[in-house]
């Protein structure tokens, strides 16, 4: 094993083109000075750039049209078995830039292979089955990619879904789109850098993750036994591994898209009032959701920790009335049940409580922005084999702003924790940053409960 010397220590293995023009791959990892691949829970493939010193007519030599592959091999010298496998292909080359008269700056755009390859596609096909299984039918029939399919099966049964003319991720994401778990927690369809399957017949080399919110929630932090931890004083591009917690600090914080209840309240996440019309019996139903009931049922299945309270609450009165008793939103359905002789299509349910699913999954969505962070960490864990991807759970913790800690006789973990921004995160995109030396991950994070306070 080779020695660690930083917190991010990385290696790249191969950068390999091959290009129409050559009969042989062009190695061109000596000249990267920068890469970055983004995972993002809402897309089932991995994008990046990368920039180049171009001193050996790599742009005109090779003939650059935007649809070269790229496979680019990584490891971490913490595990030199555990390699980082992907192909890309070229998108376009966004910026070029003079350095030398015979030298070049190119910054280019990569995505994965299968986007390529999948904006070549349209299907018109019905499929039937359970959505989950109908999602990985259209990956696999179209694109030849294997899912990693859920361990919590979502709630919706057979359906027949008719695909119009809808490229294969469209197509998968816009099934994803409609499933939930029974309790109403939505499912995300997504790629991951490292591989990272939860059930053994799944093959390494498997990213393609179908994940419900339930079952990340469900999943423990896998660094519990290390939270990340915030130092404003800590300098993430100059420490070296003295002991290991190194990898465990946090080297930049900022949080985004905060407590903002003017959106949640529009898009119908606090409360609303939702038709539905059977054209086929003319029936009309109406229900009320509230956020307040959702939390109680995630809180009661213990999907949020027992020793956290919910992101939101509706105990504010406004005019002597709670929030969660206003219809901040209103939507109404006209739906033709059965038109399928017992087999429901995607826009059908057989119950009220089905279609308040529907209410309680976009809720969700939406609270789960509402006390998100984003953090930057070193990169060692996310190399090594370990469960670290997005659609992960990670602890951590954020000091609290408390400048008389130091001259209190005793001090309690609510004088040193800040509640609200400290907890367990689910990891919701990733940036990877490689650079000469070092490879950092920015990541957003998002929660649905915050630390109670202890009294």
């Amino acid at each position: 094993m080779a020695e660690r010397q930083h917190a991010g220590d990385y290696r790249i293995l191969s950068f390999d083109v091959y290009s129409h023009r050559h009969q042989e791959k062009i190695n061109i990892a000596q000249h990267v000075d920068e890469l970055e691949i983004y995972e993002n829970i809402n897309n089932p493939y991995l994008t990046g750039t990368f920039s180049m010193k171009d001193d050996m007519r790599f742009y005109d030599g090779v003939g650059i049209n935007g649809t070269e592959v790229i496979e680019i091999t990584l490891e971490s010298p913490e595990n030199p078995a555990n390699t980082i496998l992907r192909r890309f292909s070229i998108v376009k080359i966004t910026s070029t830039a003079k350095a030398a008269d015979n030298i070049e700056v190119l910054e280019i755009k990569i995505a994965e292979n299968s986007l390529f390859n999948n904006n070549l596609m349209q299907i018109n096909k019905v499929y039937s089955g359970t959505p989950d299984i109908i999602v990985a039918k259209i990956l696999k029939d179209n694109l030849n990619l294997d899912v990693d399919l859920p361990l919590v099966k979502p709630y919706q049964k057979s359906l027949k879904v008719v695909i119009p003319y809808m490229t294969p991720f469209d197509a998968a994401l816009w099934v994803c789109s409609m499933m939930s778990t029974r309790l109403g927690l939505p499912y995300f369809l997504f790629a991951t850098l490292n591989d990272v399957p939860e059930s053994p017949e799944v093959p390494k080399g498997v990213n393609i993750q179908l994940k419900s919110l339930e079952e990340m929630l469900r999943n423990p932090a896998w660094n519990k036994n290390s939270p990340y931890r915030f130092s404003a004083s800590y300098n993430q591009a100059t420490s070296t591994l003295a002991s290991d917690n190194n990898m465990f600090n946090v080297g930049a914080y900022s949080g985004f898209n905060k407590e903002n209840v003017f959106s949640l309240m529009a898009s119908g996440s606090t409360a609303g009032l939702h038709s539905i019309t059977d054209a086929t019996t003319g029936q009309l139903i109406d229900y009320h959701f509230d956020v307040d009931t959702l939390f109680k049922s995630l809180s009661d299945m213990e999907i949020i920790d027992t020793d956290h309270e919910p992101v939101f609450h509706s105990k504010y009165d406004f005019n002597g009335k709670p929030m969660n008793e206003y219809n901040t939103f209103n939507s109404h359905i006209i739906v033709s049940n059965q038109t399928y002789n017992g087999i429901s299509n995607i826009y059908e349910e057989t119950s009220t409580g089905a279609y308040r699913l529907h209410a309680c999954k976009n809720a969700l969505q939406n609270m789960i922005m509402k006390s998100s962070i984003n953090i930057r960490v070193p990169g060692i864990m996310f190399m090594t084999g370990y469960n670290a991807s997005i659609g992960r759970q990670i602890d951590f913790i954020y000091p609290a702003n408390n400048t008389n800690i130091r001259s209190q006789s005793t001090v309690s973990d609510e004088d040193t924790v800040d509640r609200m921004r400290s907890g367990t995160y689910v990891i919701y995109t990733a940036r990877h940053h490689f650079n000469n030396t070092q490879h950092n991950v920015d990541m957003s994070c998002v929660k649905l409960g915050n630390r109670k306070v202890r009294g």
